[in-house]
């Protein structure tokens, strides 16, 4: 079974994490992700998506030229 927790308080957070700790002998596996990591796929997801869209010709490709300007900001 696998649980996804998401916490506003990073106080709450650690005391959870502390806890869950002490069942990793019992095999309790703990996957930390961070909001950076949230971010990130579902980044990922959006251009999954956009190129879904492209494949099925509801959307048009852009220029490659705004795909490298979005990467160095």
């Amino acid at each position: 079974m696998q649980v996804t927790v998401n916490f506003q308080n990073e106080a709450i957070a650690q005391k959870v994490l502390w806890m869950l700790e002490h069942f990793k002998k019992d095999g309790v596996e703990i996957i930390k992700f961070d909001s950076l990591d949230d971010e990130i796929i579902n980044n990922f997801k959006d251009g999954l998506d956009e190129i879904n869209l492209i494949k099925q010709g509801k959307l048009t490709s852009r220029p490659v030229e705004d795909f490298l300007n979005e990467l160095e900001n």
